[in-house]
């Protein structure tokens, strides 16, 4: 499936809502919508920006940009839209014009939901980006590890990632770093000038073509405590379980059944009180966070990210959901592993790499 033959697809899928909602066209103001909908065209300007820099209009018979002279010359350039089967409704930034004259349903209004429930199944060519993205996302990760040394402000360290992710023609969306003792504190360490001495906890999301990626990796300077290659052990543990168990058919709610069992199998029963563990990833980092008893389906062709944790250690990677199992994206074969056994399966999970 090309880009063309995708985005033919997905206007099936809205012509569809359309009859369903008895509206003559559909609005699309959301960045990770227009993302999902032109196939990758990036329509964010500030990088959390919730609405597309331009728009697209889609009736039945066609697709339109809605944009200004501002943003249709690089659409127009580098996007090559035209060649996907959109034209151009262009006026100037300072008057722009609304759609009018059909009955326009909005996708942050009443059909919103339903394009969300699209958007979060992947299609084959988006999967292929997703692999690529996957993969591009855990060599950024790894290279900033590789880069970190003691004396480095977590502030650095976050700017590694972040390089990183641009080199590759992605934005990091989430650079969350957290060294030494904040790691024992912190499940969400945003950085701070505290510098390096001897543990780091690195984590990034990273967004190219409107998919997110996102994976959690560690660095130690000097032997390994054997408490924290136990605790690294237990999250692997339990993500590798959480893996395992996200099957299509089942839900969120009962996946996260499963995760709190391992928890408690490992002897960490509330920890999972004490941040959230991750849930259907895509077109945002967390396009739905499971909770307890969550009804929201898993289906193949779904990408998930989650992301056990207890003081001092977390496991994050991105898998792709198939009939028959699952695929680490974001798993390069470059760091050092630990395995963990779920049901007679055996799951390679991050180890903290020593330095």
């Amino acid at each position: 499936m090309d880009r063309l033959q995708e985005i033919e697809r997905k206007h099936d899928q809205l012509r569809d809502l359309m009859a369903q909602h008895s509206v003559g066209a559909i609005w699309l103001r959301r960045a990770r919508n227009i993302a999902w909908f032109t196939a990758g065209a990036d329509a964010v300007i500030a990088a959390d920006g919730e609405n597309g820099a331009f728009n697209v209009l889609v009736t039945p018979e066609r697709r339109a940009i809605v944009t200004d002279p501002i943003e249709a010359p690089r659409i127009r350039d580098e996007e090559k839209i035209e060649d996907l089967g959109f034209i151009f409704d262009i006026s100037p930034w300072y008057a722009r014009q609304l759609p009018s004259g059909e009955h326009v349903a909005t996708d942050d209004g009443e059909i919103g939901d339903a394009i969300t429930t699209l958007r979060r199944t992947l299609l084959p060519s988006e999967q292929d980006r997703a692999r690529a993205l996957g993969a591009d996302t855990g060599a950024a990760i790894e290279q900033a590890v590789g880069r970190v040394e003691p004396g480095d402000t977590e502030f650095e360290i976050a700017s590694y990632m972040a390089a990183a992710c641009r080199e590759r023609g992605g934005l990091a969306l989430v650079t969350l770093v957290a060294t030494d003792e904040r790691t024992m504190k912190y499940r969400h360490a945003y950085a701070t000038f505290k510098p390096l001495e001897k543990y780091a906890m690195l984590v990034v999301c990273c967004r190219r073509g409107g998919l997110v990626m996102s994976a959690t990796r560690f660095v130690h300077f000097g032997a390994i405590p054997a408490d924290l290659t136990a605790r690294n052990q237990k999250v692997a543990a339990i993500d590798a379980a959480a893996m395992v168990n996200t099957r299509p058919g089942r839900t969120q709610g009962d996946v996260f059944a499963d995760i709190q069992a391992a928890y408690a199998a490992q002897g960490e029963a509330d920890q999972w009180q004490l941040h959230h563990q991750g849930g259907l990833a895509g077109y945002a980092s967390r396009e739905a966070v499971a909770t307890p008893g969550d009804l929201t389906r898993v289906n193949a062709g779904q990408v998930y990210a989650w992301n056990p944790s207890i003081p001092g250690c977390k496991s994050e990677d991105t898998i792709l959901i198939a009939e028959g199992g699952f695929e680490i994206l974001t798993a390069t074969g470059n760091y050092p592993t630990v395995d963990a056994s779920v049901g007679g399966q055996t799951v390679k999970r991050p180890a903290i790499l020593e330095r």
